[in-house]
């Protein structure tokens, strides 16, 4: 596994700069000095919108001059609009500069001396865009400014996401979700920062976690809604979460509604009944320098019915073995990434979903494409999926006599080390590329071509797995491609029988004494998880009568 701490390359430039002789009275103290930085694109003299912070003493500084900055201290890092000033320890100092995924970092060291002021030009150069192919970046978990439109604006800008839905609601921490309406901006519910940059209001999570094994409700991620979804009072655990998605659909029928992690306790249940559209598989317990292990009341591995040597990755492989559950049982989800920005020390679109639009960048076709499967996921590099030069979500019909093959190619693109390139066929990894010993320029690019002959009805989808600054595992995850072998579903008893296991635990905390706060309650939640472990036990036979899985 790959420990050193330097997973993204980055421009670096050493420049010691002539100093004038302004004086910084009233502004700093004369321990400091004042540096201004002007961030540009090579071509182009126009300030462009970026992250930032400086490094002075191994310490970072990311307190600016001026309200045109907005500071985010969980990730001791702030926006800006291409221009800022602060006030920097005199000595060397490193000004990191970044853009999302697209554009190279750059980190250049300067000279600050008491009392004096500088200037400081910095260009940042794309390596590559994704829109201009019809691929639009989303975070598709954001807490940070509701309700600050011109807050929200910036960060879009300047982490360079194009699709940003924060969570207007969370828990009911607005008092205007009485009225049951949204607090719409004047102009809607959508407001464009430019043409590639899209912010929108009307989002919800509803978040009940905490406690033991199999003890969280779960956070519903809902995104599009038309009406709001009302929060369980006093944060209560009735009704289930497939309730509060029933009622979502219902009411909106195009909205989407997203796992968070896959692993929270009744997510099992939602898919069962139709209600998630796709599946967070970089999520945010993956920080730039630091990973959440399992826990809050999720799943437990104890339902698996092997043990996996998962180490100290065991969340990165029960998100990825879970996701991997539930397509082998035949539901289509689509991977999604999101960073929870506001709670977590990430900035915007630190873990984020890529969606391939059919049309302009706007609310209703990014969701469309979500629903649809168009999409990766990713915490670093770019990674599209074709089959038979078909995009992800697609569903391809085939023929196991003919014996023609599926051509299935992974393009991946860099500006980082990777690890390896996978190729995943229901669960299991086809093909492999170890890329340790590549050596890396700033942007490259490695693909993997195979021919696919599929014995049964499943899934195709590609990783691309690198390691982060503490040595834990992230990756790039496309949505899959589905392939329907001689009209058969695609189902597997091993699969859902992990899934029954995983309702009958459900059950067992169901039924706990002073788990909900009447009989009816329990009830009514014992009745959705019997409803739910039907469709598995169904799943189970279906394979058993297509496939010859012995029970």
């Amino acid at each position: 596994m790959r420990t050193d701490t330097s997973f993204r390359m980055v421009a670096h430039v050493v420049v010691v700069v002539a100093l004038t002789s302004s004086g910084l009275a009233g502004r700093g103290g004369t321990d400091t000095g004042e540096v201004s930085v002007t961030v540009h694109e090579p071509e182009s003299r126009t300030p462009l919108p970026c992250r930032v912070w400086v490094t002075v003493g191994g310490q970072r500084v990311f307190n600016p001059v001026g309200e045109s900055c907005i500071p985010y201290a969980k990730d001791r890092s702030f926006s800006c609009d291409g221009r800022f000033t602060i006030n920097v320890p005199a000595g060397e100092a490193v000004i990191h500069v970044e853009r999302g995924k697209e554009y190279l970092p750059v980190e250049k060291q300067i000279i600050v001396s008491q009392g004096q002021k500088i200037e400081v030009d910095i260009a940042l150069k794309r390596w590559v865009n994704m829109a201009e192919e019809g691929w639009y970046s989303g975070d598709l978990h954001c807490h940070f400014g509701v309700g600050d439109l011109a807050v929200l604006k910036q960060l879009a800008l300047a982490d360079d996401v194009n699709f940003e839905p924060v969570s207007t609601l969370w828990n009911h921490q607005r008092s205007s979700l009485s009225d049951k309406v949204w607090p719409d901006w004047p102009t809607g519910p959508s407001v464009y920062a430019d043409k590639t940059h899209l912010v929108t209001l009307r989002n919800e999570e509803i978040e009940r976690i905490g406690g033991g094994p199999f003890e969280s409700i779960g956070a519903l991620l809902m995104f599009g809604l038309s009406r709001p979804v009302e929060m369980p009072l006093r944060n209560g655990r009735h009704p289930c979460d497939a309730v509060l998605g029933q009622f979502a659909k219902s009411n909106s029928p195009e909205c989407v509604i997203d796992t968070d992690k896959p692993i929270w306790g009744q997510n099992v249940v939602g898919v069962a009944l139709g209600l998630f559209d796709c599946v967070q598989v970089c999520h945010n317990h993956y920080h730039r320098e630091a990973t959440i292990p399992v826990g809050w009341g999720m799943a437990a591995p104890d339902i698996e019915d092997r043990n996996e040597d998962w180490d100290a990755d065991e969340l990165f492989w029960r998100t990825n073995l879970t996701y991997y559950r539930f397509l082998n049982c035949g539901f289509k989800l689509a991977a999604t990434g999101g960073s929870a920005m506001g709670v977590m020390p990430v900035p915007l679109g630190y873990n984020r979903t890529y969606a391939k639009l059919n049309g302009p960048l706007t609310e209703a076709n990014y969701l469309a494409a979500i629903r649809a499967g168009r999409t990766f996921a990713t915490s670093g590099p770019i990674l599209i999926l074709t089959a038979n030069g078909f995009d992800c979500g697609s569903e391809i019909q085939c023929s196991a006599d003919t014996g023609k093959p599926i051509v299935v190619k992974a393009r991946l693109r860099s500006s980082q080390p990777i690890d390896s390139l996978e190729v995943i066929h229901n669960g299991n990894v086809i093909e492999k590329v170890d890329l340790r010993s590549l050596r890396v320029t700033r942007a490259w690019e490695k693909s993997i071509t195979l021919k696919l002959n599929p014995e049964r009805s499943g899934w195709v989808a590609a990783r691309a797995i690198f390691t982060a600054p503490d040595g834990h595992l992230r990756q790039a995850h496309t949505s899959p491609v589905y392939i329907t072998v001689d009209a058969k579903p695609t189902a597997s008893m091993r699969d859902a029988e992990c899934m029954i296991r995983w309702i009958d635990r459900l059950v067992r905390v169901a039924n706990k004494p002073g788990r909900y706060e009447s009989d009816e309650h329990r009830d009514e939640t014992l009745a959705m998880f019997k409803k739910a472990k039907q469709v598995y036990v169904k799943i189970a036979r279906t394979a058993t009568e297509h496939w010859q899985e012995d029970p």
